[in-house]
């Protein structure tokens, strides 16, 4: 018998709590790069409490049944999930990324495992697999998740909320046993409503690096580094901004330059000029 719980992991080597996106990576991360600026509680140094919903998440239900269960059936693709989230907190990213479809993930291994560079705590609660969808010959089911944990910048809370989708091929003639397993097709964790996503956040060396493509044709790079970031156009450098405390997104400012903004969306400000609508360029 198997016993199928919420997952409360721990990253190893971290402070006494765990650490998308990547997640998956976003395919936040992979690829919906799972992160999200704390919420109104982040001075606390609380993680912020979940909102109920009727998924199994927070209302106490066992995602999935203590019975057996098939491998191909949606219980099967939950326990997948479940996995894949284990993996995530033990820090064994190469495992973890075997668990989705061949090009899913949107990057290679190595840029998956970085996309985790961000976290010093990461951990998700799976909730109850929906029903299995099929179709020529192919199977999809969603699970949802919740995913908690810190920046390591500043140990700031995030919650992200949002479902995995799983795929497999149906028994078939012709089908091999690994096309039969579930895994991993897509993930959309964003972050909870009136949040935003991390800003780019320091690597190892302290530093990381984002690009914009703004509203007027132009192309911003950012270097974080710290306290400041140095924004740079046509490989020129335009200025050095210091970061200020925002309740919400990020906010850099120097003698009327501004790169303030949420997740994906920023503008850019220079002296004497309106302010330029950019987003981020994956």
């Amino acid at each position: 018998m198997r016993l199928y719980l919420p997952l409360l992991l721990t990253l190893a080597g971290c402070s006494p709590q765990p650490s998308e996106n990547v997640a998956a990576p976003t395919n936040d991360a992979p690829t919906n790069d799972l992160a999200a600026l704390p919420s109104k509680r982040a001075a606390s140094g609380k993680v912020p409490a979940a909102t109920p919903a009727p998924n199994g998440i927070e209302d106490g239900r066992t995602p999935v049944s203590e019975a057996p269960f098939a491998e191909d059936s949606a219980q099967g693709a939950a326990d997948v999930v479940q996995t894949y989230y284990a993996l995530l907190g033990e820090q064994k990213y190469g495992q973890a990324y075997r668990l989705w479809d061949a090009g899913a993930a949107g990057m290679d291994a190595p840029a998956f495992a970085a996309s985790f560079d961000r976290y010093s705590e990461y951990h998700a609660t799976i909730g109850v697999p929906g029903r299995i969808d099929s179709g020529a010959g192919q199977r999809y089911v969603n699970v949802p998740v919740r995913v908690q944990g810190r920046l390591k910048r500043g140990a700031q809370p995030f919650e992200m909320r949002g479902s995995v989708t799983l795929h497999r091929t149906a028994d078939i003639d012709g089908a091999t046993a690994e096309q039969r397993r579930w895994r991993i097709r897509s993930t959309d964790i964003k972050p909870r409503p009136g949040e935003a996503a991390p800003a780019p956040q320091p690597s190892e060396e302290n530093r990381s690096m984002a690009r914009y493509r703004c509203m007027d044709g132009s192309r911003l790079v950012a270097r974080f580094d710290r306290d400041r970031v140095t924004v740079s156009r046509g490989g020129k450098q335009i200025a050095s901004l210091r970061e200020e405390r925002v309740a919400s997104g990020i906010r850099y400012t120097t003698k009327g330059y501004e790169l303030r903004g949420k997740g994906d969306d920023m503008t850019f400000t220079a002296p004497g000029l309106p302010p330029i609508a950019c987003r981020i360029i994956r």
